[in-house]
């Protein structure tokens, strides 16, 4: 049931003084007047629905189109059967429309590793400084995560910046530190007491990666930074410290864990690459390059300018990640997996090339976009064909409403009673002229948007 509260809220201070039958009936007298209201506007809202439904159709048909051009054809064939089986067994089987998702077989995240390790260690009841070491490991590369954010900003800010960006880079930066702090503190735990918090290891290393065409001088040495700076402080994990120092502490036995949980870092790293990699190739197909009006252009590019920036900042995580990886000679596996990061590995061409032997994550992606796509469009045509429905149930009904008071009328005027016989002439002259007004109304829309599409 609709409730009115919003609509009464405007005659409460008067009602507040009545007595409880003269508030009845001051309320029920404004519920029948908002629901008489609604009922002659019905013609209104609808023609307004069915025109907002009109422009759903043509845009999300046109963003459906170019999409489908674009794919093989016997790959919308599967595509299109596995839609058919996940709308047939949604009901049964809700689980069904994850196939509207991205279905890529992800290699172990860190996440992953972090809890298989806190499992394996409560299992072979290890020594309280042990337990949670893999807990403190994978806080220190969200640290360093943080970090390396951080310090993409700083640089690409630069020193051309306003009293709020450098607030707001204050600000991070104190957080940052109490962060490094807190995680030092912990080392003294898990390190033992061989550790000494004083020492300064190197700054960091980071290699910024980007391929925009940015202003160098925003990425020069000019940036707000100094020594101590908490983006360049290094913190003391395991590699960073080196074999040597590990070895000295008795905590060797943390290298391997941290090893693990920087694959984990890496493959986090990849995938998320690979997912805004795809998403600046479709901003190019369906925002920038179908942009008409200089708004819609630099809107477009301020979207495509955000997840560059996220791609910035994910390939200068996994450089950072592989350079520690290395310090400890991996295999042969390891080296062909998490391989270099070039500049030409972060461009990708907006043409949908998914015959490749190395586009599956690119197909999945595709897949993905096109399945939304129908599915927007599908819906849009679902609500036309309901606001159409509601379009002859609102003139069924007046038309109704204006029969019954018609035999009211007639039954009146055979009593005889005169006086209801004008009143329910008068009802039945006043619902006629609604269905008339709704149906010509509702026609001639109709018959507009069948000569737009033909033109």
């Amino acid at each position: 049931m609709e409730t009115l509260w919003a609509r009464l809220n405007l005659i409460s201070p008067a009602a507040r003084g009545m007595s409880s039958p003269h508030r009845q009936e001051c309320l029920d007298y404004q519920m029948n007047d908002s629901n008489f209201c609604k009922m002659i506007r019905m013609k209104r809202t609808l023609c307004c629905k069915y025109k907002l439904a009109m422009n759903g159709i043509t845009e999300s048909g046109k963003a459906f189109n170019r999409l489908n051009e674009a794919a093989p054809a016997h790959l919308k064939t599967e595509w299109s059967a596995r839609e058919r089986r996940a709308q047939s067994s949604r009901l049964n089987d809700p689980e069904a429309m994850d196939e509207y998702e991205i279905n890529i077989k992800k290699a172990p995240s860190r996440k992953e590793i972090e809890l298989r390790l806190l499992e394996e260690g409560s299992a072979r009841n290890a020594a309280p400084s042990r337990r949670s070491v893999a807990t403190w490991i994978s806080t220190g590369l969200a640290i360093e995560e943080a970090q390396i954010a951080l310090l993409i900003e700083v640089r690409r800010m630069g020193r051309r910046s306003t009293e709020t960006q450098r607030l707001d880079i204050a600000r991070q930066r104190d957080r940052l530190q109490g962060q490094i702090d807190g995680f030092t503190q912990s080392a003294l735990t898990h390190l033992g007491e061989g550790f000494d918090t004083d020492d300064e290891p190197d700054d960091l290393n980071v290699d910024i990666l980007d391929d925009l065409d940015d202003d160098p001088a925003d990425f020069s040495k000019t940036s707000d930074t100094w020594t101590n700076s908490p983006e360049l402080t290094v913190i003391p994990l395991p590699l960073n410290l080196g074999v040597d120092r590990c070895r000295r502490c008795m905590a060797e036995d943390l290298i391997p864990l941290e090893m693990s949980l920087h694959e984990g870092q890496a493959n986090d790293t990849l995938h998320n690459l690979r997912i805004h990699l795809c998403n600046k190739a479709v901003l190019f197909r369906t925002a920038v390059r179908q942009a008409k009006s200089k708004a819609l252009k630099m809107r477009a590019w301020s979207q495509v300018t955000s997840v560059q920036q996220a791609v910035s900042l994910h390939a200068s995580i996994y450089t950072k990640t592989r350079k520690q990886m290395m310090k400890l000679e991996p295999g042969q596996d390891q080296l062909q997996k998490y391989k270099p990061l070039l500049h030409k590995q972060l461009k990708i061409s907006t043409a949908v090339d998914l015959g490749g032997p190395d586009q599956s994550w690119n197909e999945e992606f595709y897949r993905v976009h096109w399945l939304w796509a129908k599915a927007l469009r599908d819906r849009w045509k679902e609500e036309m064909t309901l606001v159409q429905l509601e379009m002859d149930w609102t003139c069924n009904y007046f038309s109704w409403r204006a029969t019954q008071w018609g035999d009211r009328m007639r039954e009146s005027l055979e009593k005889p009673l005169p006086g209801h016989a004008c009143y329910s002439g008068r009802q039945s002259q006043m619902y006629s002229l609604l269905a008339q007004d709704a149906q010509a109304a509702f026609q001639d829309l109709q018959s507009v948007s069948i000569e737009t599409g033909d033109e």
